[in-house]
């Protein structure tokens, strides 16, 4: 009983050290900063990635102080579960890869608060490589885009231009897929999802559909975005 109700003391400052508190808030803030490089550098979200990185370190410390707070008192704990009940975030997370970096920046406060060096500090480092090898074998295995072709039509049917264009794409690609169609009396609208090799191709791509209609307008959109 004495044991359950220890618990719940708020005064546990006999196990604080300054010196340890700083250390790992030092740290925390090192790993911190490095992540919001390889956001900056890797990341892929279209928007502000150099104002968003700033949030990561804001959001781990105050992870890692929270922590350094509760988590030798289970009446805190608990009233910090209480309070977070009640907390609304209105700013929605745009894409998953910022949900993705905002865990990970978590993951980094949860770990140091804790004082658990060795196995946050080995995840960061394993993380890190994860995030720098799947950008690297993004751009140098493949491209994926997202090709939008808008034409007028001329003597030609709806059906035939259509099959040139494939056959055109298909020659270049290693995926092709029609994801949209609208035809209209004076033109028509098609989408295509590829994936190309190079950025060679999207130029060879371009001139080849030149070559059927040359009034055709041509647009290449990452499909990541």
């Amino acid at each position: 009983m004495n044991e359950l109700l220890s618990q719940f003391e708020l005064n546990s400052q006999e196990n604080f050290s300054i010196l340890t508190f700083l250390l790992n808030i030092i740290i925390a803030i090192i790993l911190l900063f490095i992540l919001s490089k390889l956001y900056v550098k890797y990341g892929n979200s279209i928007s502000n990635r150099e104002q968003l990185s700033r949030v990561f370190i804001l959001v781990g410390v105050t992870t890692f102080i929270i922590i350094s707070i509760v988590k030798s008192s289970l009446a805190l704990s608990l009233g910090l579960v209480g309070a977070l009940s009640i907390v609304r975030f209105r700013t929605a997370i745009k894409e998953p890869e910022e949900l993705g970096f905002f865990f990970i920046s978590i993951a980094v406060g949860l770990g140091m608060g804790a004082n658990q060096f060795l196995p946050t500090f080995t995840g960061f480092v394993l993380l890190a490589l994860v995030i720098v090898l799947m950008k690297k074998n993004k751009l140098s295995d493949s491209i994926s885009q997202n090709l939008i072709l808008s034409l007028s039509t001329t003597d030609k049917n709806g059906n035939e231009i259509i099959d040139e264009i494939s056959s055109v794409l298909s020659m270049h690609t290693t995926q092709l897929e029609m994801k949209r169609l609208n035809i209209t009396k004076e033109n028509f609208d098609v989408n295509f999802l590829i994936n190309l090799s190079n950025l060679e191709g999207l130029q060879v791509i371009a001139k080849e559909l030149k070559n059927l209609d040359a009034d055709i307008n041509i647009t290449f959109i990452d499909s990541g975005i």
